[in-house]
């Protein structure tokens, strides 16, 4: 394998299980959601949030059809759809995890730029990450930790999810930074680490407790470049990659 000679100039993070718990996101909207459902479906918020976690065994897909389904009542396809939406933007109490605000700090401390590329319906990933940013001890915007956010179902549609490399040719773009100055850190093995055949982003692999995907095997056995175990050992990695290395 040819040695990278290039130096980090951005580290870019996946959302999900990376920054913040895809757990406790579902955990805090099925608590919700079986509070708005109660009387509607006639039962305690208690009994309808245990009916989604024994649904959710199986699948977290299609988990409000499959609810109604199980207490045989009908519903339309509009009512589901305000469900959907109204779970996507339920005011979850998420916060990144420990590791995220010392690794930001540091990557700007370090002139590293800094970016999300994030799979999944924009309006509930862009409710994660504002509420999450809201919750740091310096409150900035967004765009004071993240020089760029990237949503690749905002380009249309699910085809453009990873391990569609398109989302990474644009943050490459807009960062006016190039595909080998860029570290990719996500925790999918299924399709977060596939970007190497397509383009030169190096790639670090996170495993979180709980983490929705830890168990999934790699797309075409291709696997990231470090495995760590904190967000925080990126900044040794930045800085040992760009020792001796050319802009």
């Amino acid at each position: 394998m040819t040695k990278n000679k290039k130096k980090i100039k951005a580290v870019i993070f996946d959302l999900d299980d990376t920054l913040v718990s895809e757990y406790e996101f579902i955990v805090s909207g099925y608590k919700y959601m079986s509070e708005y459902l109660a009387d509607r479906l006639k039962h305690t918020p208690q009994e309808i949030e245990e009916r989604l976690w024994d649904l959710s065994k199986e699948t977290y897909s299609h988990a409000f059809n499959r609810l109604f389904d199980s207490y045989g009542e009908a519903y339309t396809e509009e009512e589901l759809q305000k469900l959907i939406l109204l779970y996507r933007s339920h005011p979850a109490d998420l916060r990144f995890y420990p590791d995220v605000y010392p690794v930001l700090k540091g990557l700007r401390e370090r002139d590293i730029l800094t970016g999300i590329i994030s799979d999944g319906d924009p309006g509930r990933q862009k409710n994660k990450i504002r509420t999450a940013v809201a919750q740091l001890p310096e409150r900035y915007t967004v765009s004071h930790w993240f020089d760029e956010v990237i949503l690749n179902d905002e380009f249309g549609g699910a085809s453009y999810r990873k391990p569609n490399p398109h989302g990474f040719r644009v943050m490459a773009e807009r960062l006016g930074v190039t595909a080998d100055e860029m570290i990719y850190i996500g925790d999918n093995p299924a399709k977060d680490f596939h970007i190497a055949a397509d383009l030169p982003v190096r790639t670090a692999r996170i495993v979180r407790e709980n983490g929705i995907y830890n168990n999934k095997g790699y797309l075409n056995g291709i696997k990231e470049k470090w495995n760590i175990d904190s967000l925080t050992d990126i900044l040794q990695i930045v800085e040992d990659q760009n020792k001796n290395k050319t802009d």
